[in-house]
């Protein structure tokens, strides 16, 4: 409590503080590309400015094999492409596929309500093989003979080397330039306004930090000034002046002779035995860590609670439910590996 009475010290967390948040503002500002780079080349920067919570329905992760990054990525793309195109890409990895995963694929693109714009890729981890389903009008981004030779040109090297993720961004990255070269810049935002939403973001980090400061200072201040208080109140002229970290705190200022011209502060406690310790009963609570998802019996599928349809876009995969965007999948038979 000693150390944060000092100026000096005051003064350096103040510098701390605002270094940290002008670089997380610029670190959250910065991330606007994905770790992976297909080679393509074509396709346009993404908008993190998006929202990708609503996209978490179109990703399920049973395998295990998909990291957090990873899956804000994919959320991402996705964001971006219903945005601009209409057209999202879900992913399913699974921990093993019984029968066909042709069969497999489109049946569960039907059942989670995918729409003629959109494709499933799903992992078969087990089985080590994959396979993109495709609705009747992804036909435009991708044909038929174009799908195997995207799977094996994009994500086929790290499947099988087990790098699960960056395989799906590679292939991700890749797909994003088609949309591109397919339908332009559909309806995205011109690159202004995204730049603005990233100033606008690092300006909210600094304002955040520069009221923190304020409040901490202000409490700096005061232990300060209590410690003033107590030494020279009374005093006609005391020998040291008090000189606040802000300036509105010293002498000359409401903040000073509100507290200066008030009733002296008690006197320190008494003496007495400092035996015992920390009261109470114990460190009862702390976080908890409930919730979960469950996982068929299919092959290591999805859980089938909840239930899909309707004629509203959103839903997904079964997370508690969710509706679909608006059928009429299945017009191509899509792909998998051409490595056979």
């Amino acid at each position: 409590m000693k150390l944060l009475k000092k100026r000096s010290t005051a003064l350096v967390l103040a510098v701390l503080m605002i270094a940290a948040a002008i670089g997380i503002g610029l670190w959250k500002a910065g991330r606007s590309q994905p770790p992976v780079d297909s080679g393509a080349g074509t396709g346009p920067q993404l908008d993190t400015s998006l929202s990708t919570g609503a996209y978490a329905n179109w990703l399920w992760d049973e395998a295990g094999v998909l990291s957090d990054e990873t899956e804000y990525w994919i959320c991402l793309y996705n964001a971006n492409w219903d945005q601009r195109y209409g057209s999202i890409v879900a992913v399913a990895a699974v921990s093993s596929v019984e029968g066909s995963l042709e069969d497999y694929a489109y049946a569960l693109s039907a059942e989670i309500g995918l729409g003629q714009g959109d494709a499933l890729l799903v992992l078969d981890i087990g089985g080590q093989d994959c396979w993109l389903a495709t609705g009747s009008r992804f036909a435009e981004v991708l044909s038929g003979g174009e799908i195997s030779a995207y799977l094996d040109l994009y994500l086929a090297e790290d499947f099988f080397a087990g790098s699960y993720g960056d395989g799906v961004l590679t292939l991700f990255d890749a797909l994003n330039g088609k949309y591109y070269d397919t339908y332009g810049e559909g309806q995205r935002a011109p690159s202004a306004v995204q730049g603005g939403i990233r100033t606008a973001g690092v300006l909210a980090w600094v304002l955040t930090a520069l009221i923190v400061l304020v409040l901490v200072f202000t409490v700096v201040d005061g232990l300060r000034y209590t410690a003033y208080h107590r030494k020279y109140h009374g005093m006609g002229t005391p020998p040291v002046v008090f000189r606040p970290i802000l300036f509105w705190h010293g002498p000359g200022y409401g903040w000073f002779r509100r507290r200066w011209y008030g009733p002296p502060p008690p006197p320190p406690p008494g003496g007495g035995p400092r035996g015992g310790g920390f009261g109470g009963s114990g460190r009862g609570g702390g976080f908890t860590r409930g919730g979960g998802f469950s996982s068929s019996t299919r092959g290591g599928g999805f859980s089938r609670g909840g239930g899909f349809g309707g004629s509203s876009r959103g839903g997904g995969f079964s997370r508690g439910g969710g509706f679909s965007r608006g059928g009429g999948f299945g017009g191509s038979r899509g792909g998998g590996f051409g490595r056979r």
